[in-house]
């Protein structure tokens, strides 16, 4: 893949993200939460993954996406969680291009999403609130999250 599809298909992921926020009312932080949900997603698809990790992957996708449904307007229904894990997939699959294409742009939307992860799994079982999307992250989780993208994308 060529960085110009990598960024085509990042431009894509982020349009789907806007209109869909557009057309459905849905606020920032709704479109936010999906869109790490699927960083975490397709984190949690990649290999050499140890068991704690899988499960620390799998738990930050399950908490972006029930935070997503909260930021919804509408009564959450059966239908509506179909819809809300299709729209998930969707944005994992439009996001392959562009981690395959290893772009520096998702790296970094990885690294924010992860250190908004972090704000949420310290809290444990039980969400009492959501943390603010980072704007600065800590050196410590940078490097860890970095490291991991890099190791996921194969840079």
């Amino acid at each position: 893949m060529t960085t110009l599809t990598a960024r085509l298909a990042l431009i894509f992921v982020t349009l789907v993200g806007c209109c869909s926020a557009a057309i459905g009312q849905e606020t920032r932080l709704a479109t936010q939460t999906l869109h790490c949900a699927a960083i975490f997603a397709v984190l949690g698809q990649g290999p050499n993954h140890d068991a704690q990790q899988a499960a620390q992957h799998a738990k930050a996708t399950d908490i972006f996406t029930r935070v997503h449904l909260q930021e919804l307007p509408q009564p959450v229904s059966a239908s509506t969680r179909e819809t809300v894990l299709q729209k998930r997939s969707d944005a994992v699959q439009a996001m392959r291009a562009a981690w395959l294409a290893k772009d520096a742009s998702l790296r970094e939307e990885g690294v924010l999403c992860g250190a908004w992860a972090e704000g949420f799994l310290a809290q444990g079982d039980r969400i009492q609130f959501v943390p603010v999307f980072p704007k600065v992250v800590a050196p410590g989780v940078r490097s860890q999250y970095q490291s991991l993208l890099d190791e996921r994308m194969g840079r």
